[in-house]
Parts: structure tokens; C-alpha cells; sequence
């Protein structure tokens, strides 16, 4: 896989010295000789934070390629000290250690792949001579590198698609690469000088979306292709032409794209095309065939300074497909406002013949790692379906999300725009497609999107056939090894998990049950071990109480994958059976479960809305009667409805022994308890969801991942001081650029000043400031969850005040009232209290899956060793978006009272005796004595009743 990689990689390296020398650039690469690298230090995945050497300076301060040793628990001694690698021939640096340094083995033995982790520092220096040098830097096989301490994003995948560029003055210059290996590692560093010969600023990245051409018609008219911006100066209004080489067709551009891009930006642009004539005759463009495109980019600032345009080499090809055998390529705008692909294959029997009136079920399949949708070593992995389609997201990228976050709702983007629109199909009343009606399948990562899906949205499920699927990122690369976590109070670890444990899928083995359920592996699967998809069988056939619950097909001797494993005679049997099948029956008894309504549809016609503790397992057990009636008992739910598309509703209910006479059903109505210290009832709503307005709910529960899941907004502070600003700058950048990398992200970066309610008002906002130096983040102060304050760049959580130097801080809120977005808008802040304190602060933005980072977190002066040991705080907003101690861990507080009151203000100082200030404060205290006694007790006795009710 990392040869396919490194292949893609030159590819797009000749494609872009080609554009550089048809626009005029000059390129002259910069020689990096030597590497003083530093390493192998432990490492788990996903961990922030957690470099060892900060603990002795951080690698900025410790003398370089010295004799001075650091410890590690990974080498023969216990201390590594730092040598010096010349690149080979193809400049990749190889950094690897011989087993009596490094015995992996016997790590290995105990702990697994994890205990191979190990990360580290590699160094290298140039020379620039011009008076400013204008330079494109990139580094494979590595997420993050600095030059001369600017942060910038690494080509981790060895993709091709990922550079950037700065100015120089004369002197010497520093590359400075962390790394990730395991047992060993390999990466490459490429700086290059680039001279400008009248040349415009952008450079067309090979990272394209396009639709395929379906007997004749375009599928989608979204398109999207790749610029990095290399000038010194922000861009805008990007002009794109299209030439094709087929005399009689012409492409026209119906949208330009509206994106701006910062300098080393690097930007999906989005635009719409059509073609004409429409439908293209067959002998233009043939099935297997493709249409050649050329695409033409420019700026109306080049048009003005007469640069010349950039032809995007070598032309592009739009595939031309046949509707009726071949899986064929659709493009959609995503919830971030990008183009996003998915391919689909019609069934080969029109859907009104298979089921008459009925709508076609659809086989929904999900990739593994590093393999892209669009391949046919994919798409036909599986047989044509006699009566479904088949759907193959994308999950944004070939590795993307891991199926969670946005890969999880990129998926159902694709079905609800594919099954609204019906791209690529002709004959609407006879394909079309049913997106209750669900055969979830997948392979790997994939297996384990599977899981997610069918767990999280299980009342769509006909049924689910996982292969090869891990349970959890906790479980696939354990989590037991990770740096911080040996100063971590257990109470706070309980906190970081219920960031994650939402894709933790054995948590919803309950909402399984029920579901026909095979599970796909191979016996001598040493990528995911068997152990995963028989621990997922286990835990369906326990709360069945029947083991033939879950059918297991283990192919012995099967590998990680092999023919068959997921289209094979067994895999189609199971289609075959489940795709013309009514919708599975529910049990007697069945547990709706969720540990975030955010991310749960219904089970068994009934959906969690809102809960009593956010981010606690919150369950409603549910026992049909003969007389349907239905005996709900619920565990942590504040609100949830019917909604009556699946299962119907009974006739009658009882909610914790609460009579309900008269179903209702979402979204008009839904149900919801009085969480009052002297009673607990039930009570029917009819707001049609108005609640949301003020409360958090579905669109609005984190954790601070979710704000990734609309169109996002960077906001930088200007009101500092200029290095301040740069920095700010440059970090904004770097995750902008991250996020397009993950997922292919549109992200916009502005100036706090440049904030246009109008412009950027639906949007989801990132301020890279707080209030005293981001006046966008000042204007907000309104919205600040209750129990939040600042005072300048120090921030106050409860009744503690962060203030200490190098301590940094990012939390979301909701923000809607601020600005003019709709109910579900969120803002996020992310600051520190000094420079140092605010790169902590970006370090726990979470820019990738499963980084725990719940609503909130405050990262200390330890946190960049210690990682999670480090936090001085952290934890989830209730649902008034408020503090709550009983959601949050803060180190320095010892007394918790629940929901968060204002202190009141401190008194005037006076002079009364000692004595009688003294009785003040004995009196004082003995009232808050009284007052607790008297809430718990009442909590107690409220608590009772409500058990013995139950």
C-alpha cells in the first residue's frame, strides 16, 4: 500500500513540475544532507500532547546532537541518545533499530502492535542565498513538520496532494520533523526554491471530484478540483473554464467557484458544470470510454495584472458509464458545503417489478483504509443485487474518519441526496430507492463503519453483514500504553472516554438485537483479529439469550482479505435472504440505547432526544404487551418521541409507570420529564421541537468534534500583538489545511474583523483568540456557556481561574443568538494565556477520530509531556449549556454542587472585630451545612419515591 502511495506521490510530483514550467515557475530543489534525529520515545495512537522532552526543555531548548541521553522505556538501558541519518538516493530518510536496541519482539509479546509505537524528532538544516527566496516545502510519511518554527501540514499517506510554501530571507534554515513510526520509519522532506516568471499564485493540486457520465447525461453537476495558493497575499474570486477535446459537446460552468484561500492554503474549489447536447449520443461517448477535459484556472486579480491562466495538466477524464451494468461515480455537496463523490450501481431488475409499489432497498457497503471508493477492485468485490442498489460512500477520504465524526455523516448525506435526486437514473418511478430500507455491509474500517451504522441507526436495518470490522479505536490499538495516562485521575479518564465511546460500538450491542446479523472474518486475520467480529457476536447472542442470533462465517486459514470475503456465495446468500424480506420483527423486549442522541436514530420506532447527564449511557427498556401495549422504563433520558416511520406506535404506554393514553409522534410532538428536586413526571410536548432553540439536543450535543459538522469558519484575533497574529495565522492555516487533508474540508479563514454575519452567519466558527484579542469572540461574550468567564487571556471554569503561564484552553458553545445562524449553530474558542499556552490550545482541536476531547478542556503547563496527565480541566456543558461539576473534572476544585450557581459577589472588607467575624463565618457555614442537608434530602427522598414508582 505505501509503494501505491509513493507511486501516486511522484505522479503528482511530475504533474506539478509540469503545470510549474507551463506557467512560468522555475523550480531548483534545496538539498537536505543530513537529519539529527532523536528517537524511539513511546507513543500510542491518537494521543495529543505526550512528548516526552518537553519534561527537559522541549526539542527548541535541548542542545542538538549532543551526548546528553533521554529516557525511554523502549530501548535496551533506558536512554536514547541522538544520531545522524544521510538520506538514500530518493532523499527518504530510513530510521530503524536493531533488536538488541530495540527488542520489538518481545514488546510485541505482551502488549501487541501498540507497544511498537514509538515517536521521535528529526532535524535538518539549508542554506538560501536570494534576498527572498520563495520556497515549496513538503514531507511524506509524516503529519507535521515546522520550518523555522512555523507549523505546517505533512503528506502523512504519501498522497501527492499536500505542500506548502513560505518566504525566506537569506541564511540558514531549520526542517524540523515529529514523527510517528512503528518499529521503524521512513519518511521525505523536499524543499524547493521557486522563481516566478509573470505566473499566477495558484498551483492545481491532482486531488479532483468529478461526476461520471451515465448513457449520455451527467450524474451530478458538482465538481471540485485542488489549488494551493504559493503567493504572499489572500486570493479570491477564482475563475474556471472547461475546454473538452470532443468536437459537438461543450462544457459550461453554471457556478464559479466561491472560496478564498490564505497564502499555503490549500482549498477544494467548488463549482457546478453542464453539458450540452444533453444527452451526449452514445458514439461520442461510448461506455468504458471517457470525455477529455481541460480545465482553465485563473483569479480576476491575474485577469487584471495580466498573468496568464493556469491550464490544470494533464486533462482530466469524465467517464462515461452504462446505467444498467456499471457502478458509476455521483458528486453531492456534503454538510460542510463540499463536493463529495460516492459511486452506485442500479439493480439489475427495475425496482417496480421486484416490489411493485415499493421503492428498492439499498445495500449500503463501506470501504476499508486506504482503499478509494471509485476502485473496481472495490466496487465489483461485490455482485450486482438482483433487487437493491448498492451505495459505496466514500467516508470523505480513502482513510477519512474511520466511519465516525464526519466520515459517519457523510454517509448518510450521500444516501439522502442520492435517494432525493437519483443522479444517473432515468427512470425515476421504476429505480427508485427507499433509505428506510438498509443491508449494511463493509470491510475493515469499513467493518467497522458497518457496526456503527447498523448500531446507531438500526431501524433502517434489513440486516448487517460486517467483515473484518474492529469494535473500537480503544480495542483495535489499545489504549493502555498511551504516555499521559499515568497521572491521570480516574475520574477525569472516565470524562476523555465518554468524548469517544460514542463510536465504541459494542457500548449499542442492545440496539442490535433483533437485526440478522452474519459476521464475515478469516481465521488467520492478523490486521483485525477474529477475536473483534466473535466479540461482537458474543455480545448480540448474550442479550438474545439465542446463539443462533449471529451466524459466523469464519473461513479457516482467511486472511485480512481474500476472494469472496465480501461478495462471495456466503455474503450473497445473506443479501439474497434479507433483501426481500419484510422489516425484521421486533423482540418481546428490546433496550434503545444511546450515549449521544447527536449521533442515534430510533429502535424499534422510538428515538432518544435529549438526555438527563449528556454523554452518559442513557437507555429505554421496552416490553410490548399482547394488548399492545408497550411498559418503557427509562435510565437517563430527559426527552424522547415516536417516530412512527418504521414500526408504527402502540396504543398504549406507560413511561416509568406513567399512564399515556394517546401516542404522539415526531417531529410535532415528542415527550418530556420534569427534572424538579420534589417530583419526576412525564408530559407530552407539542413544540415541534422549539426546544432546541434553548436547550441542547441532537444538533447541538458534542463533543467538540461536532463542530466540524457543518460549514466552518476560522476566525483569527488581530488585537495582539504582530508575532501573536502571525502565529495565530499560521496556526489556522496548518488545521485548515489538516482538515482538508482528513476529509477533504472547505474550510475559510478570516480576520476577526472581516466576520459578516450575512456572509458567514451559517456557519459553524472557530476563534483562534479569546475576547481580549479576538473581537468577533468579544461580540459573542453573551453566549458564553454559564460558569465560563475571562478575564484578558485567563479563563474561569466554575469558580477556578486559569492564569498560570504556558496553560491553554478550546471550548465550544452554542452561539446562535449571537450570530444569524439557525439553533444548531456552534462557535468554538481556543486560546491560551501566552503564545505558549495557546499552541496547547490548538492542540486539542481534535484533527483527526477518537482525539478525547470532550465539550471543554484546559491544558496545563504539564500537558505537552504529560498529554492528558496535563489537563487541568475538562467535560461537557449540561443541557442549559451551563457548568456542571457532575460533568466536568477541574483539578483544584473539591466541592461540587449541581446545576452551576454564580458566586455571589465577594463583600466589602470591614473592620469588625475578629471575634465577630468569626461568628459570621461560623454562622455562614453552619446555613450552607443546613441548606446541603436539607437538598440531599430532599434529593434522597425524591430519588425513593421514584424507584418504588418504577
Amino acid at each position: 500500500r505505501r509503494a501505491a502511495y509513493m507511486s501516486l506521490y511522484y505522479c503528482a510530483l511530475v504533474v506539478i513540475v509540469l503545470i510549474q514550467v507551463a506557467q512560468g515557475q522555475q523550480r531548483v530543489p534545496i538539498p537536505l544532507r543530513r537529519w539529527d534525529v532523536l528517537s524511539p520515545f513511546p507513543s500510542a495512537t491518537r494521543e495529543v500532547g505526550a512528548d516526552p522532552l518537553e519534561a527537559f526543555g522541549g526539542i527548541d531548548t535541548i542542545p542538538r546532537g549532543g551526548p546528553r541521553m533521554y529516557p525511554s522505556e523502549l530501548v535496551t538501558g533506558g536512554l536514547v541518545s541522538w544520531q545522524h541519518i544521510t538520506p538514500d538516493a530518493n532523499n527518504m530518510v530510513n530510521i530503524n533499530y536493531n533488536s538488541s536496541y530495540a527488542n520489538w519482539p518481545l514488546i510485541e509479546g505482551w502488549s501487541g502492535t501498540a507497544g511498537a509505537y514509538f515517536q521521535g524528532w528529526a532535524l535538518a538544516d539549508f542554506n538560501t542565498t536570494s534576498n527572498s527566496s520563495h520556497v515549496m516545502v513538503s514531507c511524506q510519511g509524516v503529519t507535521v513538520f515546522w520550518l523555522d518554527g512555523v507549523i505546517m501540514r505533512g503528506d502523512s499517506y504519501s498522497a501527492g496532494y499536500m505542500a506548502s510554501t513560505t518566504s525566506l530571507a537569506p541564511g540558514t534554515h531549520t526542517v524540523k520533523v515529529r514523527f510517528i513510526g512503528v518499529e521503524s520509519k521512513s519518511f521525505q522532506c523536499t524543499v524547493t526554491q521557486l522563481y516566478s516568471q509573470n505566473a499566477t499564485s495558484l498551483l492545481p493540486v491532482y486531488d479532483v471530484i468529478l461526476p461520471d457520465i451515465v448513457n449520455g447525461v451527467l450524474s451530478s453537476p458538482y465538481m471540485s478540483i485542488t489549488v494551493l495558493n504559493m503567493g504572499s497575499s489572500p486570493v479570491s474570486q477564482v475563475i474556471i473554464a472547461i475546454h473538452t477535446s470532443q468536437l459537438g459537446i461543450n462544457a459550461t460552468v453554471i457556478s464559479q467557484p466561491t472560496q478564498h484561500l490564505q497564502p499555503s492554503q490549500t482549498v477544494p474549489l467548488v463549482f457546478s458544470v453542464a453539458f450540452s447536447p444533453s444527452p451526449i449520443p452514445a458514439s461520442l461517448c461510448p461506455p468504458t470510454s471517457s470525455l477529455s477535459l481541460t480545465f482553465i484556472i485563473t483569479t480576476q486579480a491575474d485577469v487584471d495584472a495580466g498573468h496568464s491562466p493556469v491550464y490544470f495538466t494533464p486533462t482530466l477524464n469524465v467517464n462515461c458509464r452504462n446505467f444498467s451494468s456499471d457502478p458509476y461515480a455521483f458528486t453531492f455537496l456534503d454538510f460542510d458545503g463540499s463536493v463529495q463523490y460516492a459511486m452506485a450501481r442500479a439493480p439489475k431488475t427495475p425496482c417496480d417489478v421486484s416490489f411493485g409499489s415499493r421503492l428498492c432497498p439499498v445495500l449500503m457497503t463501506l470501504h476499508g483504509a486506504g482503499v478509494e471508493a471509485s476502485s473496481g477492485a472495490w466496487t465489483y468485490a461485490y455482485e450486482q443485487q438482483n433487487h437493491a442498489w448498492m451505495l459505496f460512500p466514500t467516508n470523505r477520504r480513502n482513510y477519512g474518519w474511520d466511519w465516525q465524526g464526519p466520515g459517519f455523516f457523510n454517509m448518510w448525506t450521500a444516501l439522502a441526496s442520492f435517494s432525493r435526486d437519483l443522479p444517473g437514473v432515468h427512470n425515476a418511478s421504476s429505480y427508485g430507492i427507499d433509505p428506510t430500507r438498509i443491508i449494511y455491509a463493509g470491510h475493515s474500517m469499513g467493518g467497522h463503519g458497518c457496526w456503527v451504522a447498523a448500531s446507531h441507526y438500526p431501524d433502517r436495518a434489513l440486516a448487517a453483514a460486517p467483515a473484518s470490522g474492529w469494535i473500537s479505536m480503544e480495542t483495535y490499538q489499545p489504549l493502555f500504553l498511551r504516555v499521559g495516562d499515568s497521572w491521570v485521575d480516574p475520574y477525569l479518564k472516565h470524562i476523555l472516554y465518554g468524548a469517544v465511546s460514542d463510536w465504541s460500538v459494542d457500548v449499542y450491542t442492545p440496539n442490535l438485537v433483533g437485526i440478522p446479523l452474519l459476521a464475515r472474518m478469516g481465521s488467520v486475520d492478523n490486521n483485525v483479529p477474529p477475536f473483534h467480529m466473535k466479540r461482537m457476536a458474543r455480545l448480540v447472542q448474550q442479550l438474545s439469550h439465542n446463539v443462533s442470533s449471529v451466524s459466523i462465517s469464519e473461513v479457516v486459514g482467511g486472511g485480512h482479505w481474500f476472494d469472496g470475503i465480501v461478495g462471495g456465495a456466503v455474503m450473497q446468500t445473506f443479501f439474497d435472504q434479507h433483501v426481500n424480506s419484510s422489516r425484521p420483527p421486533l423482540p418481546p423486549t428490546f433496550v434503545v440505547t444511546t450515549l449521544n442522541p447527536a449521533t442515534t436514530e430510533s429502535r424499534g420506532g422510538i428515538r432518544i432526544l435529549q438526555q438527563i447527564r449528556p454523554h452518559r449511557i442513557s437507555r429505554i427498556t421496552v416490553t410490548r404487551g399482547e394488548d399492545d401495549r408497550w411498559i418503557l422504563v427509562t435510565e437517563n433520558v430527559r426527552r424522547f418521541g415516536f417516530t412512527n416511520v418504521t414500526y408504527g406506535m402502540p396504543s398504549h404506554f406507560t413511561v416509568d409507570g406513567v399512564e399515556i393514553p394517546a401516542p404522539a409522534c415526531l417531529p410535532a410532538s415528542h415527550y418530556s420529564i420534569s427534572t424538579s428536586t420534589s417530583s419526576l413526571s412525564w408530559h407530552l410536548s407539542n413544540d415541534g421541537g422549539a426546544w432546541e432553540a434553548t436547550e441542547r439536543g441532537p444538533s447541538t450535543y458534542g463533543p467538540l468534534e461536532r463542530i466540524l459538522m457543518r460549514p466552518l469558519v476560522i476566525v483569527v484575533g488581530t488585537s495582539t500583538s504582530e508575532h501573536s497574529r502571525t502565529l495565530r495565522q499560521n496556526w489556522a492555516i496548518y488545521m485548515a489545511n489538516t482538515l482538508y487533508y482528513q476529509v477533504r474540508h472547505v474550510v475559510a479563514i478570516i480576520d476577526d474583523v472581516e466576520y459578516d454575519a450575512k456572509v458567514h452567519g451559517s456557519a459553524n466558527l472557530v476563534m483562534l483568540g479569546g475576547p481580549s484579542s479576538n473581537t468577533l469572540a468579544f461580540k459573542l461574550g453573551s453566549c458564553l456557556p454559564s460558569g465560563l468567564g475571562f478575564k484578558d487571556e485567563n479563563i474561569t471554569i466554575g469558580s477556578t481561574t486559569f492564569s498560570d503561564p504556558s496553560t491553554g484552553y478550546a471550548f465550544q458553545f452554542g452561539c446562535d443568538k449571537c450570530t444569524s445562524g439557525d439553533a444548531s449553530s456552534m462557535c468554538a474558542i481556543i486560546s491560551g494565556t501566552d503564545d505558549a499556552g495557546f499552541r496547547k490550545g490548538c492542540g486539542l482541536f481534535p484533527l483527526s477520530s477518537t482525539v478525547m476531547v470532550p465539550d471543554y478542556a484546559v491544558a496545563g503547563p504539564r500537558w505537552g509531556y504529560a498529554g492528558a496527565g496535563g489537563l487541568l480541566a475538562a467535560g461537557f456543558w449540561d443541557n442549559l449549556w451551563r457548568y456542571d461539576c457532575q460533568l466536568a473534572y477541574v483539578a483544584t476544585q473539591d466541592q461540587c454542587s449541581s446545576p452551576y450557581l454564580p458566586p455571589s459577589p465577594s463583600p466589602p472588607s470591614s473592620s469588625l472585630p475578629g471575634w465577630k467575624t468569626a461568628l459570621i463565618v461560623l454562622g455562614s457555614v453552619g446555613g450552607a451545612i443546613l441548606v446541603g442537608v436539607t437538598v440531599l434530602a430532599r434529593k434522597y427522598w425524591a430519588r425513593k419515591k421514584e424507584y418504588e414508582r418504577i
